[in-house]
C-alpha cells in the first residue's frame, strides 16, 4: 500500500511540475502582449514618450508597469501555492512511513 502510495504521489508530482511549467509561459505571453498593446496605443495617438518631461515619464513608467507586477505577483501567488501543497503531500506521506516504521519496529520489539 505504501508503494502505490508513493507512486501516486511521484505522479501526482510529475503532472503539478509539467503543470508549473506553463505559468512561466502564460506570463510571459500576457506580458508581451500588454506591452504590444501599449506600444500600438502609442503609435496610434502619435504619443511619444521620449518627449516627456522626466516626472511625467516616471509616471507613465510607473502607470505602465504596475498592471505588469501586478499580472507576476499572482502568478507567483499560485506558484507559492502548489509547491506549498506538494510539500505538504510529502510531509504526510513522510509521517504514513514513520508511523508504519514505529509499527513495525514495535510488533519486531515485541516479538522478539
Amino acid at each position: 500500500m505504501a508503494d502505490s502510495e508513493a507512486s501516486d504521489w511521484e505522479a501526482e508530482r510529475e503532472a503539478e511540475r509539467r503543470e508549473r511549467r506553463h505559468l512561466p509561459m502564460i506570463g510571459l505571453g500576457l506580458s508581451v502582449l500588454y506591452v504590444a498593446g501599449v506600444a500600438l496605443y502609442l503609435v496610434i495617438q502619435g504619443q511619444n514618450p521620449a518627449d516627456l518631461a522626466l516626472n511625467e515619464l516616471g509616471d507613465f513608467v510607473g502607470g505602465v508597469s504596475s498592471p505588469l507586477a501586478f499580472l507576476w505577483l499572482v502568478l507567483g501567488f499560485f506558484q507559492q501555492s502548489r509547491e506549498i501543497r506538494l510539500s505538504s503531500r510529502a510531509l504526510n506521506l513522510q509521517a504514513r512511513e514513520m508511523q508504519r516504521s514505529v509499527e513495525e519496529h514495535r510488533r519486531v520489539a515485541e516479538d522478539g
